[in-house]
């Protein structure tokens, strides 16, 4: 396939980690990156790239970013559970729109872009797979990513663009959020569950996640389809952080907070966050706690059904890469 694949967000979590896999695979890559951030990326995998400059909020940066390419991995975006909404509009939804028109001046030969599973609500439903109707949430972060996803299927019934959606889960692996963040709290004697952890998790090891881009980029099947990400192994919270806590040596977590003094708390922070105008995060959200205790079932029968995926790492697996890592 003649030309690079364009990777917006490659100097995130998954955008790095993406470069990464297409640079193995012998791809020529093209990253996107805001001016000065490319020093992020590893110098050996700077060395290996093609940088160029932009941002999702300068349509003509994009025009740029896409000429030329074959295809376009679009990982950037607002991710937060908190932030002016307005800003999650403007880079999730505009900017995604405008990627979408970048490529398709292009001629691009498909268009992957990075959705989550949050489009079918927040707190998510009991039960969810790829046909489930897109849910609510009263966070920015998920009417976006809904708003977005959408922008990118009606662009496709209405151009052709050859478009895939991914819709992974809780994805973890060495720079993520969801493990670097709470292993930095265990290692502080900081950490502390809700309501026990009992809620469901379904986390999406990075390295099943690039397997399914990967695949999605090339499978004709794929083409204006939508697919669920995980390790299709749900676990409880609980069963998650003790994991993540044996693999930084930290004692298993025990501390808990019940559900309702929980969401007491994040309501008085995020009260107290909008009087002063904090542009920081509050300690507890709304929004994470519904995503930490709600108990619900991802399936992902359509991409084993329509594309054979089958997720190479269970989490027990994956943890046990990530200690090899480590070391």
């Amino acid at each position: 396939m003649a030309g690079s694949d364009l990777v917006t967000g490659a100097t995130g979590f998954i955008g790095h980690h993406l470069v990464r896999r297409l640079l193995a695979k012998g791809r020529p890559v093209r990253a996107l990156c805001r001016e000065g951030s490319e020093t992020k990326l590893a110098a050996p995998v700077r060395a290996q790239v093609e940088v160029v400059f932009g941002d999702l909020a300068d349509r003509a940066s994009l025009v740029r970013a896409a000429e030329g390419v074959a295809r376009v991995f679009h990982c950037a975006g607002e991710v937060s559970d908190w932030g002016p909404p307005d800003r999650f509009r403007d880079v999730n939804v505009r900017g995604t729109r405008w990627l979408l028109e970048a490529a398709h001046a292009a001629a691009v030969a498909r268009f992957v872009h990075l959705s989550s599973f949050v489009v079918f609500g927040t707190p998510s439903p009991p039960e969810m797979d790829d046909a489930s109707p897109y849910g609510h949430g009263t966070d920015p972060y998920t009417t976006t990513k809904t708003d977005s996803e959408k922008a990118v299927f009606a662009f496709h019934s209405e151009t052709g663009l050859p478009v895939s959606v991914l819709r992974p889960t809780v994805v973890y692996g060495r720079g993520s959020t969801w493990l670097e963040e709470p292993m930095r709290m265990m290692k502080k004697g900081a950490f502390f569950l809700i309501g026990g952890g009992a809620g469901t998790c379904h986390p999406c090891y990075i390295e099943n996640l690039l397997d399914a881009a990967c695949l999605v980029a090339e499978h004709p099947s794929a083409v204006g389809q939508g697919y669920l990400v995980a390790d299709d192994d749900p676990i409880s919270f609980r069963e998650y952080f003790t994991a993540l806590a044996a693999l930084c040596g930290a004692d298993e977590p025990r501390r808990s907070i019940p559900v309702p003094l929980a969401r007491a708390a994040a309501i008085g922070l995020e009260a107290i966050a909008r009087v002063t105008r904090s542009t920081g995060r509050p300690l507890l959200t709304r929004t994470a706690i519904d995503l930490v205790t709600t108990k619900s079932r991802v399936s992902m029968r359509r991409i084993r059904a329509e594309l054979g995926f089958v997720p190479r790492y269970r989490f027990r697996q994956a943890i046990a890469d990530l200690g090899g890592v480590s070391r």
